[in-house]
């Protein structure tokens, strides 16, 4: 099953990615954030960055070598597709296994994989080489083996489940409020179950075994990131984190509009239309049945969503409509977990409960009438909004309205521009640029040491004094529509529109030459006098 499934999600993003020219740029960053620790003119595991949590861009640096023989694993980020893939087949398997340890009936077991592998979003995400896949892998990891430790009170599942926990921080930040959900239930089961005498220090004690693995791993990547760029959390306080980008989109009136309750509504309900009413069905079998189970996937992913709805309503982040994907498998572990674990042997139906049914009928709607709604709402224009692979998709079902030329030749200047380059026959770090913004360029290219970028280790002596360095051309972007100001145009504000005194414009590309200029740099009479900088 799993080699089936990552199989199919591969296929389906190789076909987007070769045939449509289909892409998310973050997804290139986090195949080019891999590829800079043994392609850069300084490989080093440092250059992987730290801007975003590493596992996604970790996983494939042992298939990036493999871009020798396989140029596309690299030049159109196979390499994140084939990372995507895996998680996102992984995760289908673990929703099986939840099944399984539920002994939900054969039929029910196949219906609840089936909704989640086969859900229209799951089967884009686990095609993109984001790292929505990997993180939804680690939430189901987790989930399990808390439902294994209520039922067995085996202290080795509390323990799986905190390294699940501390593997999905190394996947993205949003891990930490399901850790401290999950943490929180510990210790709430544990604290009603422990004889009187023991109860806090018992409660604390499986809290504090979900939660180390996680404070291991928030302390250990940003003990790294300090000595490394000298930034503990460089997610907030990066030039290009999260904050930063918020801060220019504010700047540009890009997010009030959508930050409201309506629309964190719509994009909750349309990523899963019962998602209300399983958190219901979950509270009253809690409440009724004296349960304890069903609240675990209520923790870990609904965390996880609230986080996401405070980002969205507060303007802390984007808001983007997949940072509500937990609430698919949310809805459907609420509903497996309905069947309660017995010693019989599988049968094909198993609807002895009322339970039980309600459950059934949850997992048949949510494909009936979920599928169609998640389809929809993922292309609904409200939800596309700077989302380039939603919009390439839309623009292979509605060209009139989404002409492909628009959507869907993203990377085209991005090619073209590495293939000039490359032509040049230039030597290693002739090319600085800053690859918050190039990366793609940097991975099209057949020689990506021709270019200096930022993390080599001269990238910020090579900024100030570009010509002591070797440097023959500098490659910078319009930065009206880049998500933050990158290196190179902080350092010089103006050398997007007149090169800041440092050399002459030789070279433009994207559309009408509005995407990429190629500075060639020149040396000043007076060596000792700087460019123009910024203030």
């Amino acid at each position: 099953m799993f080699l089936t499934l990552a199989a199919a999600y591969f296929t389906a993003g190789a076909v987007m990615a070769l045939r449509y020219d289909l892409y998310e740029p973050d997804a290139f960053s986090r195949v080019a954030n891999a590829a800079y620790t043994v392609m850069s003119r300084d490989p080093h595991l440092g250059a992987v960055g730290f801007v975003w949590n590493p596992l996604p861009s970790l996983v494939q640096i042992p298939l990036l070598p493999l871009s020798h023989w396989w140029p596309e694993l690299r030049s159109y980020g196979l390499a994140g597709i084939m990372q995507s893939a895996a998680f996102m087949a992984g995760a289908a398997v673990l929703i099986r296994r939840i099944a399984l340890d539920r002994n939900v009936g054969r039929v029910w077991l196949w219906v609840a994989v089936c909704c989640f592998a086969l859900n229209p979003f799951v089967v884009v995400y686990g095609a993109s080489g984001m790292s929505e896949a990997a993180m939804l892998f680690c939430l189901l990891w987790c989930t399990r083996r808390l439902l294994l430790w209520v039922e067995t009170q085996h202290v080795g599942d509390l323990a799986v489940a905190g390294i699940a926990l501390g593997v999905g921080y190394l996947t993205r930040y949003e891990m930490v409020p399901a850790a401290c959900g999950a943490a929180a239930l510990v210790a709430w089961i544990t604290f009603t179950r422990a004889p009187r005498e023991t109860r806090w220090h018992s409660a604390a004690s499986s809290a504090m075994i979900v939660l180390m693995p996680v404070v291991l791993a928030v302390g250990l990547w940003a003990l790294t990131s300090w000595i490394v760029t000298g930034e503990l959390f460089a997610t907030i306080s990066s030039q290009y984190g999260n904050a930063s980008q918020i801060a220019t989109a504010l700047e540009r009136g890009g997010l009030a509009t959508n930050a409201n309750g309506y629309v964190v509504g719509q994009r909750l309900f349309g990523m899963q239309p019962f998602v209300g009413l399983a958190v219901v069905l979950a509270a009253v079998a809690a409440a009724l049945r004296r349960r304890t189970d069903v609240l675990v996937p209520v923790v870990t992913f609904g965390a996880v969503l609230v986080f996401a709805a405070w980002g969205h309503y507060s303007m802390a982040t984007f808001g983007w409509f997949r940072f509500y994907m937990p609430a698919i498998p949310l809805v459907i572990v609420i509903a497996l977990v309905c069947w309660l674990p017995n010693a019989d042997a599988a049968r094909m139906w198993r609807l002895d409960t009322a339970w039980t049914r309600v459950a059934a009928g949850l997992l048949v709607a949510s494909v009936l009438v979920g599928f169609p709604v998640t389809a929809h709402s993922m292309l609904h224009r409200a939800n596309t909004t700077n989302q380039p692979l939603l919009l390439g998709l839309n623009s292979l079902i509605d060209p009139q309205n989404y002409p492909p030329e628009k959507y869907r030749q993203l990377m085209a200047s991005d090619q073209l521009l590495a293939g000039w380059l490359d032509r040049q026959n230039l030597p290693a770090g002739a090319v600085l640029t800053d690859t918050f913004i190039s990366s793609p360029v940097w991975l099209a290219s057949d020689n990506p040491k021709q270019f200096l970028v930022t993390s080599d280790y001269d990238f910020t002596a090579a900024l100030n004094r570009p010509w002591k360095f070797g440097v023959r051309y500098i490659l910078v972007s319009d930065p009206a529509g880049n998500a933050a100001k990158d290196a190179i145009t902080q350092r010089y504000p103006t050398i997007w529109n007149d090169g800041a005194g440092l050399g002459t414009l030789v070279h433009v590309a994207g559309q009408s030459g509005r995407q990429w200029r190629l500075y060639r740099v020149e040396e000043p009479d007076d060596p000792t006098v700087s460019p123009r900088p910024g203030g």
